[in-house]
């Protein structure tokens, strides 16, 4: 009877224990007991508002980026590119089947370069906070440490054709890949989401200003995140998805010499055979747009109607070369109205409270 009573006591006084602790460790927000993730998901929001307070009053600009597991794509068929040396932009380093794409300017009302100031009355989001492009600044960024490597996959695998196609407003340049094998961008600033190669766009002089200075040209390689089919099915669910495009900005300077996939696309644009649609000799995205680690990163939106404040934009941080005959043969093309084609960009959008990142 007594070692019978010595149980009962020890039971009570166990889950009198057990029940404090459940107490102790219980969310203040719900019923159940915090788990490992809970606890995770507390650091990661204690990191963020450091992170938040240093660039806000200017401490040591140096950001952690920790990742909880995540599903990532199977790298097996994954053949990687070097990175070219080129001059830095931003300062010291601180199934079957063949895929087609949707043309960028499909099924939208009229607009023009000459008469942005209207592009909101078309385009409401043209005249929203987060706009590109920007001008970007050459030092002082945040620089992001720990995330994963950008993978720039299928990049040197040729397509089964490419065309250039010049429109009244852009000089495009399209592909078509089997679809295993079209090009996608993953990790880094952009974690294990993928984005798919979409269209490479040519803009002189520069969109994209770096520390007040404006360059040459420019080329904008989009992508679209991987669960949209075409550019219109992105547009449609940028209002709940931020990161439905990825953005990635080739800057070029003048040197003595001229990026070949510059110079191949251009070749056919300056070209005197009619029509604005060419075929191209077919090369891999990576040609165009070779492969790089070191970049800048921010927030933004289509830099043309309609907008969408759905692009999260990758700024190579080492120009490619351009001569400057190249450069003027540009500006002597002319649109399908036989109109010069001399300013294809739009102006520079305010930054507002957006920060830039730098991964490298």
């Amino acid at each position: 009877m007594v070692a019978d009573g010595k149980i009962r006591v020890f039971c009570i006084l166990f889950f009198a224990q057990t029940l404090e602790y459940a107490e102790l460790t219980q969310d203040q927000t719900t019923s159940r007991a915090n788990t490992l993730y809970d606890d995770a998901d507390d650091i990661q929001r204690q990191l963020d508002n450091e992170a938040r307070d240093r660039m806000k009053y200017g401490f040591p600009k140096t950001v952690w980026v920790f990742h909880l597991p995540t599903t990532f794509p199977d790298m097996s068929w994954f053949h990687e590119m070097k990175t070219p040396r080129n001059s830095y932009l931003f300062g010291k380093r601180a199934t079957s089947g063949v895929e087609t794409v949707t043309p960028l300017l499909s099924n939208l009302k009229a607009w023009d370069y000459k008469d942005q100031n209207k592009w909101s009355t078309l385009f409401p989001e043209c005249a929203g906070r987060s706009q590109s492009p920007v001008n970007l600044p050459a030092s002082g960024l945040v620089k992001a440490r720990g995330a994963r490597r950008l993978l720039f996959c299928n990049y040197n695998v040729p397509a089964k054709s490419m065309r250039v196609v010049r429109d009244s407003q852009s000089l495009t340049l399209y592909g078509k890949w089997n679809k295993v094998d079209r090009p996608l961008v993953c990790g880094g600033a952009a974690h294990s989401r993928r984005y798919l190669f979409h269209s490479l766009t040519l803009h002189w002089p520069s969109e994209h200003v770096i520390g007040g200075l404006q360059y040459p040209l420019e080329s904008q390689a989009l992508h679209i995140s991987a669960e949209y089919k075409t550019f219109k099915d992105a547009v449609a669910a940028a209002s709940r998805d931020k990161l439905a495009f990825l953005g990635i900005v080739n800057i070029y300077k003048f040197t003595n010499r001229t990026q070949q996939g510059l110079k191949s696309i251009l070749k056919a644009a300056t070209s005197k055979r009619p029509g604005n649609n060419y075929s191209i000799p077919a090369h891999s995205i990576g040609f165009f747009t070779p492969p790089f680690q070191e970049y800048v990163t921010y927030q933004g939106s289509l830099t043309y109607p309609p907008c969408t404040e759905a692009v999260l934009w990758f700024v190579r941080a080492r120009s490619l070369p351009v001569e400057r005959n190249i450069v003027k043969a540009a500006h002597k093309l002319t649109n399908p109205y036989n109109e010069p084609m001399k300013l294809l960009i739009r102006r520079l959008q305010p930054m507002n409270d957006r920060k830039t990142y730098f991964f490298g």
